[in-house]
């Protein structure tokens, strides 16, 4: 266990938050030492313990987390089935995301491959329901292994109980003092995730610019490495380097409207984009709305929108947190004013 232990490492915004305890867990055996940690027993019966993985979709409020960190570091990639149609991998929460999806891509496995370069790590996966370019974790989640830091009791949760959603989880809900599982006085820190992948599938194409950019390759018949190389170079084209501008990539959430809503926006905004949902609603991309709304490339000071993707807010450096609040909620303010629509960040604020 360490004390005020730098945090700017392990947020991609890439702020000096501490935190007044820190523990990284490598094995089961570590979990066990942890419970028995008074210190963390303490935070804990005070709510005040917070699980970090690889910090690439949180921002903090404050300079100091007045509460106990633990960063699960689990390593390992296992096949633990393998049939003629699919592979289930067993791919332990530690594991760097983006090169997961690598390895699965260079197996010739479908499922993963519109999710590749992905900043974060395995673990924190399910918990966003993270998803991209058409496609959604949940739908490559076969289970997810826990460690309930209440009681130390190991519990999988099947795809089923995991409860996705959009961009939400069982798990997200926890981060609510109120959620689930947590009034139930269980509390899991994922360790493992199995996802099921198959051998043989459908290319998803036509989402973003995938297509067009597999055309101006003059690719007509796209592998899966083809599709995510695409992806890359359009997250490369639009998004910040990681550890270079400080960001947590998409940070708000896609504006999901009623059919009605949409056709009232059409016909003022002939334009705008769309994808359809289920139960007669529309996706509206979030990050067109805040362009239209003229804040695409705009800066105050040490944070801004980045000016090729207004969905990413950034920080430039030797900024506070506060300050990527207060631009958060000017933008949600301008997007309500000429659009009707609340938008919600995606990012989950500590």
């Amino acid at each position: 266990m360490e004390k005020d232990f730098s945090l700017r490492e392990l947020n991609t915004f890439g702020f000096n938050v501490k935190a007044k305890y820190f523990q990284r867990l490598e094995t089961t055996d570590d979990v066990n030492l942890l419970l028995d940690n008074k210190i963390f027993r303490q935070c804990f019966e005070k709510d005040q313990v917070l699980i970090l993985s690889g910090g690439s979709n949180i921002l903090f409020c404050n300079d100091f987390y007045d509460g106990f960190v633990v960063y699960p570091d689990f390593k390992g990639i296992k096949i633990i089935e393998d049939t003629e149609n699919q592979k289930v991998i067993r791919c332990f929460s530690g594991e760097v995301w983006k090169d997961f999806v690598d390895f699965t891509v260079a197996e010739n496995l479908h499922g993963l491959e519109n999710l590749s370069d992905i900043p974060g790590k395995v673990g924190a996966a399910p918990v966003q329901n993270i998803g991209a370019y058409g496609a959604e974790v949940k739908d490559a989640i076969y289970q997810v292994h826990t460690i309930d830091l209440a009681s130390g009791e190991i519990r999988v949760f099947t795809n089923e109980e995991c409860k996705f959603s959009y961009r939400n989880s069982v798990f997200k809900e926890l981060k609510v003092k109120r959620g689930e599982l947590r009034e139930r006085g269980f509390y899991p820190l994922i360790f493992a995730v199995d996802f099921v992948l198959k051998k043989k599938g459908e290319l998803k194409l036509d989402y973003g610019n995938i297509r067009n950019n597999l055309i101006s390759k003059n690719i007509t018949n796209p592998t899966i490495q083809d599709v995510a190389d695409s992806v890359k170079e359009i997250r490369k084209e639009k998004l910040p380097e990681v550890g270079v501008v400080g960001s947590a990539g998409s940070f708000f959430q896609n504006a999901i409207v009623s059919i009605d809503k949409y056709l009232k926006l059409k016909a003022l905004y002939p334009e705008i984009p769309s994808y359809p949902e289920k139960d007669n609603m529309v996706k509206v991309p979030t990050g067109w709305l805040i362009d239209k709304a003229g804040w695409k490339g705009y800066r105050e000071k040490h944070v801004g929108v980045w000016d090729k993707q207004a969905l990413v807010l950034v920080h430039y450096g030797s900024g506070k947190p506060l300050e990527i609040i207060e631009l958060m909620k000017k933008i949600q303010h301008s997007v309500k004013e000429k659009f009707g629509i609340e938008i919600s960040p995606e990012v989950n604020i500590i």
